[in-house]
Parts: structure tokens; sequence; C-alpha cells
């Protein structure tokens, strides 16, 4: 793993903001032989079907967003919240990736709607500040992490996001999508959990471009589960995205003893 020399002495400085995924529960998931399933095998469970009028498959990727707002329409907002909690809230260990990200990143984004970053805080004794899509930014401390759940979290069940109405009727909040302009101009982001290929980061990385109102300066991804196409590879370099392969506790554990 070729861990970016910019990434490390971004961290040393507390210049990095950490952006985390959803491969990091999964990878949880796997540790523990529990059920957590891939975004594309989500979709296909909340009944995502290849549209009728598109030949082959090459490219279509089976969206949780449009599969959610069906399966709500049909089913009703209890029973699609049931359903991820059920698949995505399973009780398992924080992995090292949290226990690491908990000391190292006094600002986190996420996209997850579980609790494991929490758990990893409250087991290493650092303070929380749980936040959401509409709060602004408060000042960060030393020996204290800042969370926001971009996506909600099942302990507020009323603040989770699926689909792509749900996106729509509840942006980021003006002064946050504000500072996040301010953000990024003078940090490093790392993203940490995610695939290049999959909707989640899609919907993340237009959102933090519309907050920064235009292309994103040059940012580091940690692509987990494997490579990606060469395709795949050049859309995103050509958006400014600097890519390595690492699981998110490869990354972050490697993080931390390069720090040392």
């Amino acid at each position: 793993m070729n861990l970016p020399v910019e990434v490390i002495e971004a961290v040393k400085q507390d210049r990095c903001v950490l952006f985390l995924g959803n491969r990091a529960s999964l990878e949880a998931a796997e540790l523990a032989d529990g059920l957590y399933p891939e975004q594309k095998a989500l979709a296909k469970e909340l009944g995502w079907k290849k549209p009728a009028n598109v030949v082959g498959k090459k490219g279509l990727i089976p969206s949780v967003e449009e599969a959610g707002a069906a399966f709500e329409k049909a089913n009703g907002r209890a029973a699609l919240l049931a359903l991820l909690q059920r698949h995505l809230g399973a009780e398992v260990a924080p992995t090292a990736a949290h226990q690491a990200l908990v000391r190292r990143f006094p600002l986190v984004f996420t996209t997850n709607y579980d609790d494991l970053i929490e758990r990893a805080a409250a087991s290493a004794g650092v303070p929380v500040d749980r936040l959401g899509r509409q709060s602004p930014l408060p000042k960060t401390e030393k020996g204290r992490c800042i969370l926001y759940h971009l996506r909600g979290e099942f302990s507020l069940p009323e603040s989770v996001i699926v689909s792509g109405p749900d996106f729509a009727s509840r942006p980021l909040g003006a002064d946050l999508k504000k500072q996040l302009r301010l953000l990024i101009r003078q940090q490093v982001v790392l993203f940490v959990g995610f695939r290049p290929d999959e909707e989640e980061f899609e919907r993340l990385f237009a959102e933090l471009s519309d907050a920064y109102g235009g292309e994103l300066p040059r940012c580091h991804l940690a692509v987990a589960q494997g490579p990606i196409d060469d395709f795949l590879w050049q859309k995103w370099v050509w958006r400014g995205l600097l890519m390595f392969t690492a699981d998110p506790v490869e990354c972050l554990t490697e993080l931390e003893a390069r720090l040392v």
C-alpha cells in the first residue's frame, strides 16, 4: 500500500478530514461473520431490477436510492427502515480502523447509519459530538471527535436518508456547505471505506462538489475491497481523485503506525 505522504503529514498537523464509507462497516461484519451486504446486493434486496429498456449490464449500477424509494412506496417507511437496520445495523464490534480514526481525526464524516465509531470512541475515552446534515461545523478540539452522520443514524430514525427524494428534501445545511467549502480548500480530504464504482461514493462526491462550488481540489481515496478497472481509474483521476488500494483497517492502522 502506497500511503500518500501528503495524507501522513496532514494528519500530523491536524489538517486532514476523514470521510468514512460503508466498507468500514462491511469489514467489521466480515470479521465477525455478520451480515452486511455490499451496496449492489442491498439494492437487489430492496427489489431493484434492471430497467426494461436497458440492454446489457455494462456500466449499470444497481441503485439503492431508486430501490429504496420504490420499496418505501410499496411497503411504507417503517418497513424500509426495519429492513435496513436488519442488514446494516448488526451488533458487531468496532475494528482497528474505527479505533484508529477516533484517536487521530478530530473531524469525521460518515455515510454509515451504525454506531461503530461512537462505540470505538467510548472504549477509548474520547468524547464525541454527533451531528447531522443541518448542523453547522463547531470548532474542533484535540482529544475530542466531531462526527457527522451525513445519511442519518439508526438511533434517530427520522434522520435516515436512503432515496433520491430523501436527499432532495434534506439538503446539506447552508452554513455547513459554506464551512465545507473552506474546509476542503484548507485541509487534505481522505476517503476511506468507499469504492468509486458505487452509488454511495458518487452521491457523496457530488454533494461535496456542490458545496465547494465546482470540481474538488485533489483528494485521496483508499479504494476498498480490491482493484477497479482502468476505465474507472481514468474517470476519477480526471476528477482530481488520487487513489490507492487499501481496506479501512489496512489504511488506518498503517497510517497510525507511520505517525509514531
